[in-house]
């Protein structure tokens, strides 16, 4: 019998999603398939500078020191989902899950990842990008827009607004969490989401159709189904479904993702709007990946097994 692979789940971290990301991480320690790892259990301080295991605190230097041959990345937005902890790992030599640093940060970066996915063909919203303490510029598209912060995820900082006023409130608020921040036109169309495995050759899930039930799809609909209907598969034509599956397949592929993701889009008139790739989507009992793949028959404990297998190096 196979000797057991030591997994650490990474999770928690400086970050507006840390609380998200414990329960990430804790459905990941849960769920792993007990024949073949042995889960052990990171959480990262909310300020970077320690983690806990085994209920002691550790300086996050002497993560090395964690006797594993893989680390699961359980860990949303800045520090854990931009490249950071990709480059630490990388520089202590360690196998991971997910896409590496530059696939990360530029995922992180909804500006330009945009630019990428434009230049490959794709269709992204109008987007104006305000830096902190400098004037709005004049928008070439009317009301109601989006504002979000530009590097962050799970809706936080992210508002609808309506006019002039409304937007340097949200602005402000928007800049809590990130120096510049995006206006972006509102696209009023089907919101899909495609999860999607693999590495030089990776495969769309079933897409999700998202309606909430809430003004848009924000943090509250997100994490709580009372707010969000989520239909699998999503209600639109074959040929919308291979078309917004492709548009989803290039944008992984633009910003070099490897192992799993999710890309957001919005599809309008026939035309598939791409908003942004998450390279670490959520992995909660409520998650859209999860989900994406209960719709083909692969059970949660199954695709944390093909995600690990996805990692880099291969153990």
């Amino acid at each position: 019998m196979s000797k057991k692979i030591n997994v650490a789940v990474l999770m928690g971290g400086k970050s507006a999603e840390h609380d998200i990301s414990l329960i990430t991480g804790g459905e990941v320690v849960k769920n792993l398939d007990s024949k073949k790892y042995r889960a052990l259990s990171i959480v990262i301080s909310k300020d970077g500078k320690l983690f806990k295991f085994n209920d002691k605190n550790y300086p996050l230097s002497q993560l090395s020191a964690i006797q594993c041959q893989l680390f699961f990345i359980a860990m949303h937005g800045s520090s854990g989902e931009d490249g950071r902890i990709q480059g630490f790992l990388d520089f202590l030599g360690v196998a991971y899950t997910g896409s590496g640093v530059l696939a990360s940060a530029l995922g992180m970066d909804k500006l330009y990842s945009r630019k990428l996915f434009t230049q490959a063909g794709l269709t992204v919203p109008k987007t104006v990008a305000v830096k902190k303490g400098k004037t709005i510029p004049k928008l070439n598209f009317d009301f109601p827009v989006f504002v979000k912060p530009n590097n962050q995820g799970s809706s936080v900082g992210v508002f609808k607004v309506k006019n002039k006023k409304e937007l340097v409130s949200a602005l402000k608020k928007s800049h809590k969490y990130s120096d510049q921040a995006l206006v972006e036109e509102s696209v009023d169309g089907v919101e899909v989401t495609s999860s999607i495995l693999g590495k030089e050759k990776p495969v769309a899930l079933p897409l999700v159709e998202i309606v909430p039930k809430t003004q848009f799809f924000n943090y509250k609909a997100k994490y709580n189904e009372r707010f969000c209907e989520e239909i699998v598969p999503a209600r639109i034509s074959k040929i919308l479904t291979k078309k917004a599956k492709a548009a989803a397949i290039l944008a992984y592929q633009t910003i070099g993702c490897q192992g799993f993701g999710r890309v957001d889009m919005i599809i309008k008139n026939n035309k598939v709007y791409v908003l942004e790739v998450n390279t670490i989507p959520g992995l909660t009992a409520v998650s859209l990946l999860p989900k994406a793949a209960k719709a083909t028959g692969i059970s949660y404990r199954q695709l944390l097994n093909e995600i690990i297998s996805f990692a880099h190096p291969i153990v």
